[in-house]
C-alpha cells in the first residue's frame, strides 16, 4: 500500500489530504484551514491563524493572494507590505505541509518519502504556472509536483467512481467570480480551460456545449461530469446540485458534486500522489504482442485475403470465412486406407513407390494450406469483429 500527499490553496479554504487510492485502506486524513497567512515577528508564516511560535507574535496577514498570481504588483498584507502573490501561495503550501511533518521515510509509491502533489487553478496560463513552480523551488518545496485542478479532480472520480477507463470527463468549477470548464480524457487535459464571468447569462449546459464543440466532440461523447467549487459558493450546496442535475438531464450521463466541494481537487491530488494513473484502455487480450497493433499485421501478409468486392461486404466476408473453414476441417486428400494399401495388406494393385511419395507430399502440402487458411480466416476474424 502506497500513500501521497495532496495540497489545495483555494480562495477561502485550504486543503492537505493524505490518502490512498488501494481499496481497504483507512479514510483519507483532511486538514482545512482559512486560506489566510499569517506573517510573525521572526518572519515565520502560519495558515490559518493558531498560536504564533514561542517568543514571536503575528504582525500582519494576507489574504485574497491566489487570484493574484502572476500579478507584477503583487499582494498588499494587512500592514501594508506587499509581497509577490506566487510566494505567498508557496509559503501558504509550506505551512500545510509542515503540519503533517515529519513525514515518514517509507509508504511513498517508490517505497520512500511519500509524495507531494499540488493542485493549480485550472485556467491559469503557463506563466502563472511557471511563477508557482519558481516559488516552491525558491522556498525548498521543489519535490512538489504540480497538476491542475480539473486533472486532480478526475483522477478522484476516475479512481473512486468510474466504472470503466479512458473516460472523457467534464470538469465544471464554479466560484464567485464565474465558471471554468475543462475536459479530461484519460487523466490528461484536452486542452485550454474555457472561463465564463458571472453574470453573462449563459448557462452551464451551454457552457459545456461550448467546450466540447470547441474540441470538434459531440454531447454524445461526454462520458461524465463532476462539479467543484471555490469561495462563498462551495457553501450553497442547493445551487451546487441544481447545476448537476441540469447538466444529466442536457447530457444524459453520470453526473456527481465533488466531495467537499473545494476538496475533491485535493484528494485527488492525494491519489495522483500515491501512484494512481488513469488507464487508456481496457485489457483485451486478442492473441498477439501488446506492442503490434491487428492493422499492422494484416497489412504485413502479402496478398489479400479475400476479393475486393467480398471484402467490401461483411455479411459475404463471413460467409467465405465459414466456407474456409469448412474446406479446412475435411481436406481434400488421400484416405488413410488408400495409403495404408502400401503396406501390401489389403486388396487391389499397391501404387508404385513414387507415386506413394506424390501422395505423401500432397498430403503434407494440403495440410499446411489448410493451416495457413486457418491462420488467415483468425486474422480477418479480429480484424472484423474489433
Amino acid at each position: 500500500m502506497s500513500v501521497g500527499i495532496g495540497l489545495r490553496v483555494g480562495s477561502l479554504v485550504s486543503t492537505l489530504v493524505v490518502a490512498s487510492n488501494e481499496p481497504g485502506t483507512p479514510d483519507p486524513i483532511v486538514i482545512v484551514r482559512d486560506t489566510v497567512l499569517y506573517v510573525g515577528s521572526d518572519g515565520e508564516v502560519l495558515l490559518g491563524g493558531g498560536d504564533p511560535p514561542e517568543g514571536s507574535e503575528f504582525v500582519s496577514s494576507v489574504t485574497g493572494f491566489v487570484a493574484r498570481v502572476g500579478d507584477p504588483e503583487g499582494v498588499a498584507a494587512s500592514d501594508g507590505t506587499r509581497y509577490r502573490a506566487e510566494d505567498v501561495v508557496a509559503s501558504a503550501m509550506r505551512s500545510l505541509v509542515r503540519e503533517c511533518e515529519p513525514l515518514p521515510t517509507f509508504g511513498g509509491r517508490d517505497g520512500g518519502t511519500p509524495a507531494v502533489v499540488a493542485s493549480y487553478p485550472s485556467m491559469w496560463e503557463a506563466d502563472h504556472i511557471a511563477d508557482l513552480r519558481n516559488a516552491l523551488n525558491y522556498s525548498g518545496l521543489g519535490e512538489v509536483a504540480l497538476v491542475s485542478d480539473a486533472e486532480a479532480v478526475c483522477a478522484w472520480f476516475e479512481s473512486e467512481v468510474a466504472s470503466k477507463p479512458g473516460q472523457l470527463i467534464g470538469a465544471y468549477h464554479v466560484d464567485d467570480a464565474g465558471a471554468t470548464v475543462t475536459l479530461v480524457r484519460s487523466g490528461v487535459s484536452s486542452g485550454k480551460s474555457f472561463r465564463f464571468a458571472a453574470g453573462r447569462g449563459s448557462s452551464p449546459t451551454s457552457q459545456l456545449s461550448t467546450a466540447l464543440g470547441a474540441f470538434g466532440w459531440l454531447p454524445s461523447n461526454l462520458d461524465a461530469v463532476v462539479v467543484t467549487a471555490d469561495g462563498l459558493v462551495a457553501r450553497d450546496d442547493d445551487a451546487l446540485r441544481g447545476v448537476a442535475d441540469a447538466l444529466a438531464a442536457k447530457f444524459g450521463v453520470h453526473v456527481v458534486v465533488g466531495p467537499g466541494p473545494e476538496q475533491a481537487a485535493a484528494l485527488g491530488a492525494a491519489i495522483v500522489a500515491a501512484g494512481f494513473r488513469s488507464s487508456t484502455r481496457p485489457n483485451k487480450p486478442i492473441g498477439l504482442p501488446p506492442s503490434y497493433d491487428v492493422t499492422e499485421v494484416l497489412t504485413a501478409i502479402r496478398g489479400p485475403l479475400l476479393p475486393p468486392d467480398m471484402m467490401a461486404d461483411r455479411e459475404a466476408a463471413l460467409a467465405a470465412v465459414a466456407g474456409v473453414v469448412e474446406v479446412a476441417e475435411a481436406p481434400d486428400v488421400v484416405d488413410h486406407g488408400d495409403v495404408g494399401a502400401l503396406d501390401g495388406d489389403a486388396a487391389g494393385e499397391a501404387e508404385k513407390p513414387e507415386d506413394v511419395e506424390g501422395a505423401g507430399g500432397r498430403v503434407v502440402v494440403k495440410v499446411l494450406v489448410a493451416v495457413i487458411l486457418l491462420a488467415l480466416v483468425a486474422a480477418l476474424v479480429v480484424f472484423l469483429l474489433l
